[in-house]
């Protein structure tokens, strides 16, 4: 207070100084020049500019005053709420350690009152935890249930079971080994291959796999419905039969694994599967190997129905027929050259025999070409295939085998597709070719018989 009362009576000096100067200056500049005159008026204004900022800053000064002595009012406040808050933390930190030894003494009073019982509770929830597991990812769910109240109860309990809850997980055990043993007809919803679901009847054997009238089905436990095969095994033709069968047994093929061997077993890719992986050249092979096969089988009628018409002219060589290569020579050295000599005949019985080897031989240089090309083409599918595996590897890396799959298959396919098309076709080959040489090695004989029976008469 002090301080203010000397400030405010300098501002009234200044003042009061102030306005005695002023009335001096102005008689003084009713005697000066208008020079004069204007110096000595912006002289004025600096000073009252002066004055001005001087009481604005002395203002200041007691804002700012007043602010530090609010600032020490809410800082002391603080201090004081902080004692406050602090004496509260003690406390409650005190309390909280005395809970503690509490809880401790409690549980250790409650471990040494359980006893036995504390093993029981442990071996409960273990039991509900994996009976609860099995009964999830088991086909049973589908006629039991995916999940039980009582079991997952017990599971994420922390207190003993009751008597009523022990002879609740008594009976879920019970339950589930009678169903397990059980080879069950009942009415029930699964997904066929298009994705509809569909209400008909399903036998369970045990928890191994399900079946119905079309075939076997397979538990997925992420849906929990069972879902139809892709791909039915083999063994699916047993699957009709059971259903109508009368019989207390029937034959059925059994997927011990519940459904492991199923789900593999429909992947198993089909014999149309592995022809459609070998690709446009697979489609090639194929489509040479028939066609090889259908031109082998119509030489080979060929030569069999020539042979039979050859024998039948071996049975009777007075009686000539021109239908058959024998015939056509015989006819040579009966109706046209048997006067002749021996030389000339000889001659035309040999150019007789070349006139019937072209017929003969017919088709099996075309037949050998196939059974050559087929293997080739099989390397060539080879060769792409390792192109489009070694393409997927630059591209995406060796981290995913399954890109590489397809370069693979088309590599192996077209292989063993050549070789399959190049056997059958060597056999083929080998059978009419042998059928030929023996129709030569007949009119060659007879040609020689007909040659030493001139000779013979000419004697």
């Amino acid at each position: 207070m002090m301080n203010i009362k000397g400030l405010l009576t300098c501002l009234l000096l200044t003042f009061t100084n102030g306005m005695v100067w002023a009335a001096e200056s102005t008689q003084a500049e009713q005697a000066m020049s208008p020079a004069q005159t204007s110096l000595q008026s912006l002289l004025r204004q600096v000073k009252s500019d002066g004055l001005t900022e001087k009481s604005l800053h002395t203002a200041r000064e007691q804002a700012f005053l007043q602010s530090r002595h609010q600032q020490q009012e809410i800082l002391a406040a603080s201090q004081q709420q902080l004692s406050k808050t602090k004496a509260v933390t003690q406390s409650l930190k005190q309390k909280f350690d005395d809970n503690e030894a509490s809880l401790t003494k409690f549980e250790e009073e409650l471990r040494q009152r359980l006893g036995n019982l504390g093993e029981m509770f442990g071996v409960v929830r273990q039991v509900s935890q994996d009976l609860a597991a099995i009964r999830e990812h088991s086909l049973l769910a589908v006629e039991l249930g995916a999940n039980s109240p009582i079991l997952d109860k017990l599971a994420d309990s922390k207190a003993l079971p009751s008597i009523k809850e022990l002879e609740s997980l008594w009976y879920e055990l019970q339950r589930q080994m009678t169903k397990q043993g059980e080879v069950k007809k009942f009415t029930g919803d699964y997904i066929d291959t298009q994705g509809q679901k569909v209400t008909s009847v399903i036998a369970h054997v045990g928890p191994f796999m399900a079946i119905n009238q079309d075939g076997y089905l397979n538990y997925d436990s992420e849906t929990r419905m069972l879902l139809e095969l892709a791909k039915q095994p083999s063994a699916a033709n047993l699957v009709a039969d059971y259903f109508a069968s009368e019989a207390a047994f029937s034959e059925l093929a059994l997927d011990p694994t519940r459904g492991v061997l199923l789900g593999l077993s429909s992947q198993n890719p089909s014999v149309m599967d592995r022809i459609h992986q070998g690709g446009l050249i697979g489609y090639i092979i194929i489509a040479l190997a028939v066609s090889g096969l259908l031109y082998a089988l119509y030489l080979l009628l060929n030569m069999l129905k020539t042979n039979a018409q050859v024998k039948r002219q071996l049975r009777d060589t007075e009686n000539v027929q021109t239908d058959n290569p024998l015939g056509r020579i015989l006819s040579v050295y009966h109706h046209q050259y048997q006067e002749a000599d021996l030389e000339t005949l000889e001659m035309k019985l040999d150019e007789a025999v070349l006139k019937e080897l072209p017929s003969l031989e017919k088709g099996l240089s075309l037949l050998k070409l196939l059974a050559a090309v087929a293997p080739l083409l099989g390397l060539l599918g080879t060769v792409t295939g390792m192109i489009a595996t070694f393409q997927s590897i630059t591209l995406f890396g060796t981290g995913d085998p399954k890109l590489m799959a397809g370069g693979i298959s088309q590599a192996l396919i077209t292989t063993v597709l050549g070789l399959v098309a190049a056997i059958p076709l060597l056999f083929m080959h080998n059978i009419v070719s042998s059928r030929s040489r023996e129709l030569v090695q007949i009119l060659d004989q007879q040609s020689a018989g007909l040659i030493a029976e001139k000779a013979q008469k000419g004697l």
